[in-house]
């Protein structure tokens, strides 16, 4: 009887950790992530210029840093002249800036234009940022007031922000944007100073080119132009200073000028990202557009085997020529690439999916599968997941196709043996099996009789 009785507990303890055991599917160390460490290694090109380049380090946020002020901000016994006072060191008059500011909050790319008390007659200036990572926010602009004379506007789109600024004699126009720069990225920055900016206005600046004219040109601009473009790096307080074309494309991106250069344009239907001078053994991180599924988001793609120059189109839409979705099963998401990329050409996709687009009994990240177009059709890859941030998990497949990608469920997604375990939960699947613990040792109680 002690025999049959030690064997019934052994059963009964392994049933309990079977039972409360199953939980649900497993993930990656929360810890974990696809992305590399921060790199201290930036690089800034304009047409056949590259300068290496270091982010200017403070510790403190970029908000304090830049310390923007306005009638909003800061009380009537303030300095408060709608403009930066934390960079004013930096600052010179008709000059706008342009670096990477690395603090508390992470690295910001951050632009400041004119000179506070510089004796400038202000000015308009319009950048369109392009290849901005989704997580980058305008976390710092100047201005951000309500009122008549504020014309500056600040955008976000779908794999790009801009910005336009107008000011007025002796103050700033400027920003910061930040989050997403902690991995690879690279942005380009399309500039319009004066007469190219959104927000000239060919009768102010009429007005100001009159010699007999002493007032100014209205309560947002008083007619005065940005002269020089620069790229600061190094030390905070006396950084190098690199002299930048104002009628040219500029892109600050992670690496070496010795990696393969990546630069964006916008496109009629999202964004366009060009590599120059790559070999077949580099892996070049390439920022798509989000997708077409609010709780999806495409967050990078790692291309290899490009063995010339190619230019590589991401949009968020349904790629052309292929089924609606993949057989058996509604896509979450779909992204549009276009180019002309080698054949030859890979890559790696990584993407997020919001917890809540997971939430029926039984599904669980791993049903999540990447397709990838080949041909005409919708083909499966073999997709991990590969951390869980709690809100949502970070996915990676591997791609041998450049033509489109749809996210969806696998269509076996759904209960199996396991589900009623999941759905019960850790402590129900305690109680099942103590439960039967239970059972077995009364039943081996009255063996004993």
């Amino acid at each position: 009887m002690n025999a049959r009785l030690a064997t019934l507990l052994v059963v009964g303890l392994f049933v309990l950790g079977t039972v409360g055991g199953v939980a649900g599917p497993a993930v990656a160390d929360p810890a974990a992530t696809t992305q590399p460490p921060p790199s201290d290694t930036y690089v800034v090109e304009q047409d056949d210029s590259c300068y290496e380049v270091e982010a200017l380090s403070t510790d403190q946020s970029i908000e304090a840093f830049y310390d923007y002020r306005d009638h909003d901000t800061h009380p009537d016994d303030v300095d408060r002249m709608y403009s930066s006072y934390g960079t004013s060191h930096l600052q010179d008059s008709n000059t706008s800036l342009l670096f990477l500011h690395e603090g508390t909050d992470g690295t910001s790319l951050v632009m400041v234009h004119d000179e506070l008390d510089g004796g400038t007659a202000g000015g308009v200036v319009t950048f369109d940022i392009v290849g901005a990572p989704h997580d980058a926010t305008w976390d710092v602009r100047n201005d951000d007031y309500d009122g008549e004379t504020n014309r500056d506007e600040f955008v976000r789109g779908d794999g790009y922000a801009g910005a336009s600024w107008a000011y007025i004699e002796d103050r700033t126009g400027g920003g910061a944007l930040n989050g997403g720069f902690g991995g690879p990225f690279s942005v380009t920055v399309h500039p319009a100073f004066n007469e190219d900016a959104d927000l000239y206005d060919p009768d102010v600046a009429e007005e100001f080119d009159d010699e007999n004219v002493t007032g100014t040109g209205g309560d947002w601009w008083d007619g005065g132009e940005i002269d020089d473009w620069e790229a600061l790096s190094g030390d905070v307080d006396d950084p190098d200073r690199h002299s930048l074309s104002l009628s040219e494309p500029v892109t600050v991106r992670t690496g070496s000028c010795d990696d393969p250069g990546v630069a964006y344009d916008r496109t009629d239907d999202g964004i366009a990202a060009s590599v120059s001078d790559p070999s077949v053994d580099d892996r070049v991180p390439l920022q798509p557009t989000a997708g077409t599924g609010d709780g999806v988001q495409f967050e990078r793609f790692d291309v290899t085997g490009l063995e010339d120059d190619a230019t590589l189109e991401f949009a968020s839409d349904e790629p052309d020529g292929l089924p609606e979705s993949p057989a058996g099963t509604d896509a979450m998401s779909q992204l549009a690439v276009d180019g002309d990329a080698s054949t030859d050409a890979s890559g790696t996709v990584t993407f997020t999916v919001d917890a809540d687009e997971l939430d029926e009994p039984g599904i669980g990240p791993d049903d999540v599968v990447l397709y990838e177009a080949v041909g005409g059709e919708w083909n499966e890859t073999t997709t991990e997941v590969r951390v869980d941030r709690g809100g949502s998990y970070q996915l990676e497949a591997e791609v041998s196709s450049l033509e489109g990608y749809a996210v969806a469920l696998h269509p076996d997604a759904g209960p199996d043996e396991r589900s009623w375990v999941s759905d019960v939960g850790f402590a129900g699947g305690v109680a099942v099996g103590s439960f039967l613990l239970l059972s077995m040792l009364w039943v081996a109680a009255i063996w004993r009789r």
